[in-house]
């Protein structure tokens, strides 16, 4: 080749080369400046979970890197993520909403350094203190005391909406040794009767009655406590109210009046006749209202203040004539009685009360005055116009032995007309009664009853497979409990025969709480520390519309489709029906359900039959460490979704990171 050619040709490649680099270079400049371009203010951004680049590498990895960017300690955040590594990955894939809603209220746990302990030792509470405003308080009412945990946090497993978890925590605060040893009792909502408004001194005053109270009643018979707790429940409202607003009754309350009721009570230690009377309190605060209770109950109430919110309802006496009635009361006289009750709405009645009649004369007009019947309105008319008393006492003559009404003590249980006070002021009680409490009540699952031969065929045979099949068919076999015909029964005893026969459909409500809530303390007394598990459902639903605490968490376990079941160790999980895979999604429900299975099963493998055949069973038992695992897994999962159901209807006030 010639020189000049040799030479035109490199200075061709060097041209060519130089123009290569310069392309590169600005490719690589515009690269980079589209990189580092901020994002159009228009275009809204979701927060991303999961970091782009991480996608591919392990979920617990990142999701641990994630927390600790925003302030985790990374042995709390690892103990999490590794707890809930399935279900995240379940809801990574089958909820990507809610899984990013539950990384954003986890990632608000960063600012709170006095939970790293508590979250390394319970990784399982994370996203019900995620999912409250204020952690520390549900924190510290869990660790308070080590042995309580599991009594503590099932109470959670059931107030698992943001309000009512900090209204338990509140409860606890003060209460904690308390509600244990009532749950300890088979009281199985006993938290619920400390959950009320803890806005001012009245708060303080009704907070130390009932603890006084209940204390007292701790080792009192279970109908007696039962009792009391329905009490409470009914009547702790009206309390409260009259707290606030009556310094008188404040003052008075604790003291006097509550001890003038317990003694004034039909039977001891049994209040259903004033569970839902707030009226009681006005005639224990008379003079003489330990005595008109005890004689007259509901009907001296009456008498005296009558039901003005109720339309219609016969009037009340005057107040002017108040201490005349509250004179016959304590007379005790059958007839004139009778007669108070019967003609109290006739203005010529009240009249002839007025005058200075002796007991004599006053009781031979009323006699005269049934026996004119329809006519009785002229008898009063005559008696008006003769002036004197002699001359009126001359007029009715002696009083007349005839139609006496049968006296007993308790005179509104077996008087007609009382009766019907009971029943005409809320004609709807008994039927929304029966629709709490008396279809299957409470169901036992399994071990409890007749479970022996279930345990002992499971045990045998060995096997995973066989415990789950045993399940199955011990589900027709469950026994339950129902009220529905011996809603009498406590009252016969308490107050005998004849006049439980005479309840009305109120009152034996009342009563039929009582024994309802005795024969949920009863169940579950009987299981505690057993080889069981039991459904709570109705027992929780029950204490939460009774003592309207609660609707909110109700609300939640009812849309997710969720029933509650109680282990022998007071361990509370949850159970998802057939339709809740259209709620939280199926691949969720059907780990939520397999970890519950695991709990049950593992129940069984505890029983005295599977303790003596663990020893060379293959595959038999889960082992104590594993249960603990699942309900672990469990709980948390169940306070996971809860937390994103929560953030979805209402932005949580730490995201972005600020409290």
């Amino acid at each position: 080749m010639r020189p000049f050619q040799s030479f035109v040709l490199t200075a061709l490649l060097v041209f060519l080369l130089g123009l290569a680099v310069v392309l590169l270079s600005a490719l690589n400049r515009i690269s980079h400046g589209r990189k580092g371009a901020e994002p159009s203010s228009s275009e809204p951004q979701t927060p991303d979970p999961v970091p782009t680049e991480n996608r591919g590498a392990d979920l617990t990895i990142t999701l641990v890197r994630d927390l600790v960017d925003s302030g985790w300690d990374a042995e709390a955040a690892k103990a999490v993520a590794e707890l809930n590594d399935e279900f995240f990955r379940i809801q990574r894939e089958e909820n990507p909403g809610g899984f990013s809603r539950q990384m954003i209220l986890l990632r608000g746990l960063g600012k709170h350094a006095r939970l790293t302990k508590f979250l390394i030792e319970h990784p399982e509470t994370a996203g019900l203190l995620a999912s409250v405003d204020d952690p520390l308080p549900i924190a510290e009412s869990m660790e308070e005391s080590a042995e309580d945990y599991d009594l503590v946090s099932s109470c959670y497993v059931q107030h698992v909406a943001p309000d009512d978890a900090q209204a338990l925590a509140l409860a606890l605060k003060s209460n904690h040794e308390l509600i244990c040893r009532l749950k300890g009792r088979g009281l199985i909502g006993a938290e619920v009767l400390f959950i009320f408004d803890r806005e001012d001194e009245s708060a303080i005053a009704y907070e130390s009655w009932l603890r006084e109270v209940l204390q007292a009643r701790l080792q009192a018979s279970e109908e007696e406590l039962s009792s009391l707790v329905n009490f409470v429940m009914k009547n702790g409202p009206a309390i409260r109210q009259r707290l606030r607003s009556d310094p008188e009754f404040r003052m008075r309350f604790p003291s006097a009046l509550w001890p003038k009721l317990f003694r004034a009570v039909p039977s001891p230690g049994m209040f259903e006749h004033f569970a839902d009377e707030p009226r009681v309190w006005d005639l224990l605060m008379l003079p003489e209202g330990e005595i008109l209770t005890r004689r007259c109950g509901l009907l001296a109430i009456d008498l005296l203040y009558g039901y003005p919110d109720v339309p219609g309802y016969p009037n009340s006496y005057a107040k002017e004539l108040r201490p005349q009635v509250i004179q016959l009361l304590l007379q005790g006289d059958e007839m004139t009685i009778d007669g108070l009750y019967r003609y109290r709405n006739e203005p010529l009645f009240a009249k002839l009360l007025s005058r200075s009649l002796s007991s004599d004369t006053l009781r031979a007009a009323i006699s005269k005055l049934r026996q004119a019947g329809p006519a009785y309105p002229d008898k009063l008319i005559k008696y008006a116009r003769i002036k004197s008393n002699q001359g009126l006492a001359e007029e009715v003559g002696p009083p007349s032995h005839d139609g006496l009404i049968k006296w007993v003590p308790l005179y509104y249980t077996v008087y007609d007309v009382p009766r019907k006070i009971m029943q005409g002021r809320d004609p709807s009680a008994m039927d929304w009664f029966q629709a709490i409490v008396d279809p299957a009540f409470l169901v036992v699952d399994i071990v409890s009853a007749g479970g022996g031969r279930v345990v002992r065929e499971t045990v045998t045979e060995g096997g995973r497979t066989v415990a789950e099949a045993a399940l199955k068919k011990g589900a027709g076999e469950a026994w339950v409990t129902t009220l529905r015909h011996t809603g009498l029964e406590l009252p016969a005893r308490q107050l005998g025969e004849e006049a439980a026969a005479k309840l009305g459909e109120k009152a034996l409500a009342k009563w039929t709480v009582t024994s309802t809530l005795t024969e949920i303390r009863n169940a579950i007394v009987s299981t505690v520390g057993k080889a069981t598990t039991f459904d709570v459902t109705r027992p929780v639903q029950f204490m939460f519309t009774y003592s309207g605490i609660g609707r909110n968490s109700w609300k939640q376990i009812t849309g997710m489709e969720a029933r509650l079941f109680m282990r022998g160790d007071a361990k509370v999980f949850v159970r998802f029906t057939k339709l809740a895979g259209a709620v939280v999604g199926s691949r969720t429900a059907a780990f939520l359900e397999r970890t519950a299975k695991d709990l049950t099963i593992g129940a069984i493998a505890e029983s005295e039959p599977g303790q003596r055949t663990t020893v060379g069973a293959v595959g038999l038992a889960i082992s104590a460490k594993d249960q603990l695992l699942a309900w672990r897994k469990q709980v948390s999962a169940w306070w996971l979704l809860n937390s994103s159901t929560v953030a979805a209807e209402k932005k949580p006030a730490h995201e972005g990171g600020s409290s």
